[in-house]
C-alpha cells in the first residue's frame, strides 16, 4: 500500500528565525532536505502576506533582508501547491458552494520572483526591468498591500472589540461555524454542513476560543496582538487531513488540545522525524 507523504507548510517565524540566525544553518539543511524529499512542501499565503507586510513597512536599508526571506521560503525547493486563500480553500475541501472573485491574487510565485529581481524596495513602486523582458516595465504596488492589509485588520479588531463589551460568554462549535459560514455568504446552512465545519475547523475554532478569553482581560490589548488574527487563520488550512503546519510558535501547542494538534509540529519534532526517516503522519 502506497503512503502519500503530508503536505507541510511553514509558519512565518520559522522563516523569520532561519533568516536572522536562531535556526542554526544546519537545522536548515536538514529541515529543508526533508520538506523536499518526504513531504509535499506547499507555501500559505498568510505567509507571503506577513513577510510582504514587513517588506512593506521596513526602511529600504532592510530591503536585502526581507528578499533573504523570500528565498528561504522557497528554499525547500518549488511548491507542489501554493494554498488558495483560507475562505476558497476550506470551501472546495469541505465541499462549499463559494465563489472566488476573478480579481484576487492567484500567482504569489510570480510575485515573489518578480520582488527578488528589483534592486531596491523603491524600484518596486517607480518600476524596473523585467527579468525575463528588457524591453518591459513592472511594477508592484506595495503601497496598495498597506492599505488592503489595514482593511483587513480593522474589522477583526472592531469585532474582538464588541466582544470585549459583552463580557465572558462562550460560542459553542455549531454556532462558530454558522457564523462562519454566513460571514463566507452561505444562507442558511443545515446541521450537516455546520457539523462538517466545526470538526474539520476545529484547531482554528478552539484558536478563537482562547484568543476570546484573552481580549476580554482589560489589560490586553488587541491591536498589539493583531498577530493572533494570522496565526489563527493559518490554522483553517488543517481542514486538509493530509496537511501539517511547521511552527516553533507555542502559542498553538497551548491553545489546541483537539485531534488537529498532532498536525502542529516544532521544527525539532520535523528533525527529529528527517533522523528517524519516518513521517509526520
Amino acid at each position: 500500500m502506497l503512503t502519500v507523504p503530508p503536505k507541510t507548510f511553514l509558519d512565518t517565524q520559522i522563516i523569520s528565525d532561519v533568516e536572522r540566525g536562531a535556526i542554526s544553518s544546519s537545522d536548515w539543511e536538514r529541515a529543508k532536505s526533508y520538506l523536499r524529499e518526504a513531504t509535499r512542501y506547499c507555501i500559505s499565503p498568510l505567509t507571503v502576506g506577513e513577510l510582504l507586510a514587513a517588506l512593506t513597512n521596513g526602511g529600504e536599508e532592510y530591503f536585502d533582508k526581507h528578499q533573504r526571506r523570500l528565498r528561504l521560503l522557497l528554499a525547500p525547493g518549488p511548491p507542489s501547491e501554493v494554498f488558495d486563500f483560507i475562505r476558497y480553500f476550506y470551501a472546495r475541501e469541505l465541499g462549499l458552494n463559494i465563489q472566488r472573485p476573478p480579481h484576487l491574487e492567484d500567482d504569489f510565485l510570480n510575485v515573489i520572483a518578480l520582488i527578488l529581481a528589483a534592486p531596491s524596495k523603491a524600484a518596486l513602486l517607480d518600476g524596473f526591468t523585467h527579468p525575463k523582458n528588457s524591453q518591459q516595465t513592472v511594477k508592484i504596488r506595495i503601497d496598495r498591500f498597506i492599505e488592503e492589509n489595514q482593511q483587513l485588520k480593522r474589522p477583526y479588531i472592531d469585532s474582538l472589540e464588541q466582544l470585549k463589551k459583552l463580557g465572558k460568554i462562550r460560542i459553542s462549535p455549531d454556532e462558530w461555524a454558522a457564523n462562519l459560514l454566513r460571514f463566507s455568504g452561505v444562507v442558511d446552512p443545515n446541521d450537516l454542513t455546520k457539523r462538517k465545519i466545526a470538526e474539520n475547523l476545529f484547531a482554528a475554532y478552539e484558536f478563537e476560543m482562547v484568543v476570546l478569553d484573552l481580549v476580554r482581560n482589560r489589560n490586553f490589548s488587541i491591536e498589539k496582538n493583531i498577530s493572533d488574527q494570522v496565526d489563527g487563520q493559518q490554522l483553517y488550512y488543517l481542514c486538509d487531513p493530509n496537511t501539517v503546519f511547521i511552527t516553533n510558535d507555542s502559542d498553538f501547542k497551548n491553545r489546541i488540545k483537539g485531534a488537529q494538534a498532532k498536525r502542529i509540529k516544532t521544527l525539532a519534532e520535523l528533525l527529529d522525524c528527517a533522523e528517524e526517516k519516518s513521517l509526520l503522519l
